[in-house]
């Protein structure tokens, strides 16, 4: 009879092949393999569907509730407008202006919230002024998005699944700030190399080719170019915002509660109500991310990650170098990413991780770092992240991902193996 570490693996490969194939969605796929380890015995039930009550998934939900507020009181709607008016119809400065308002805003709202929103406000733009393309503007600012999430714990679930994982295999875990000195440093990097040559080769790649259809209602266009916003519920909300940074910032309460109080403030005043919410969270995503934790839990607690981590030391032979060994765990998540969502990578890789630290006397955090910065600027693919997904609606051809999104990954990566062992040794 197979040990449960052994059929914890074997689990693990077929809600592999089943994400990768997408003959069922992925939340369902998760579910199961947490059922399949309750069946088999690998954990209790309990440690399978303990993640659908995590502290993790909560935040994750109260992160978009906010959002939510956001868009319902026409704060986001102003930030639009008003890079619509300050770039004054000039493309590359319309670009340049929102992917930085975009990666700010990403450290702490809903990433996907915050590009459907800039999707809106791309088509307006380039529906008033036909020199600018919805190609040349919304993948540069997806990318944005995407790397700006990575600067803080609460942007998306990669870093919160990460941090979970972390939390049950040592004992230690991220604060809301540990990924950002490493993350700010990747955005500058993307958003200098965007400035000066990744706008240029945009343009080259996707030519002249006709403006595709992004299947915006006129109704969704006039919200941003009309709508007035309510003043005192975005005073509200605007104060809401600054208060939970703020908390955020001085650790005063713990980062999920503080969430919940903004949540519970943004409803209680009007700025978003019950069924706003109901109605826009993206129930699938958050189903998702629970069977991923009930996924790690029962891989955690049936010893399967050990079981990796000998696996490849034993592939690994006499390298003992922690800079290779890192970089191998980085490169492979960051070409794993591509093909399966972020946080299924990390749940693959960072077991291994942290099981060869253990071996070795490593420094167990900026390897995690690593591994999640590197599974957050997977993009060579539309497969590789929902954000990279949602640019589909601009009419990019599967290649033109691959041909852009080489040069910027290449030297992301090049900014995690720099500035992640430069704030956080690796032993």
């Amino acid at each position: 009879m197979l040990q449960p570490d052994v059929l914890g693996l074997i689990i693990l490969v077929i809600c592999i092949i089943l994400f990768i194939g997408k003959w069922i969605p992925a939340a369902a796929t998760g579910v199961l393999g947490c059922l399949l380890m309750v069946l088999t015995k690998v954990c209790t039930f309990e440690e399978a569907f303990g993640g659908f009550s995590s502290s993790i998934v909560i935040l994750l939900a109260s992160a978009m509730v906010v959002g939510i507020a956001l868009f319902k009181t026409g704060a986001a709607q102003l930030i639009g407008r008003f890079i619509i008016t300050a770039t004054k119809n000039n493309e590359f400065l319309f670009l340049v202006v929102s992917c930085l308002v975009c990666g700010v805003l990403a450290m702490f709202l809903a990433n996907t919230a915050i590009l459907a929103a800039f999707i809106l406000i791309v088509d307006c733009v380039c529906e008033i002024s036909p020199s600018m393309k919805r190609r040349n503007l919304l993948l540069p600012i997806a990318y944005s998005v995407m790397v700006g999430e990575a600067c803080t714990l609460i942007g998306c679930t990669p870093q919160l699944t990460a941090n979970v994982l972390l939390l049950k295999l040592t004992g230690e875990q991220m604060t809301m700030w540990t990924l950002t000195a490493p993350g700010l440093c990747i955005l500058a990097l993307y958003l200098l190399y965007n400035a000066f040559f990744g706008y240029k080769d945009g343009k080259k790649i996707w030519g002249k080719r006709p403006e595709a259809d992004m299947g915006v209602s006129q109704e969704k266009k006039d919200s941003v170019m009309k709508t007035k916003a309510d003043k005192k519920k975005l005073i509200i909300v605007s104060i809401i915002v600054v208060l939970m940074l703020i908390s955020y910032a001085t650790s005063f309460i713990s980062t999920t509660l503080t969430a919940v109080i903004a949540v519970m403030l943004c409803i209680l005043t009007g700025c978003c109500s019950v069924k706003d919410c109901v109605r826009e969270l993206p129930w699938e995503t958050m189903v998702f991310l629970a069977s991923c934790l009930g996924l790690a839990n029962g891989l955690s607690a049936a010893g399967s990650g050990d079981l990796i981590g000998k696996g490849v030391s034993f592939l690994l032979g006499s390298v003992h170098s922690p800079f290779v060994i890192y970089a191998v765990m980085t490169v492979f998540t960051l070409i794993l990413s591509q093909f399966i969502t972020n946080s299924t990578a990390i749940i693959i890789v960072l077991p291994i991780a942290v099981s060869m630290c253990t071996n070795f006397g490593f420094n167990v955090m900026p390897f995690c770092l690593g591994i999640t910065l590197a599974a957050s600027i997977a993009s060579c693919t539309p497969l590789a992240a929902a954000q990279i997904t949602m640019t589909q609606v601009a009419g990019y051809e599967f290649s033109d991902y691959l041909r852009y999104g080489w040069k910027p990954t290449l030297i992301m990566l090049a900014g995690i193996l720099i500035f992640v062992p430069l704030f956080y040794p690796l032993v």
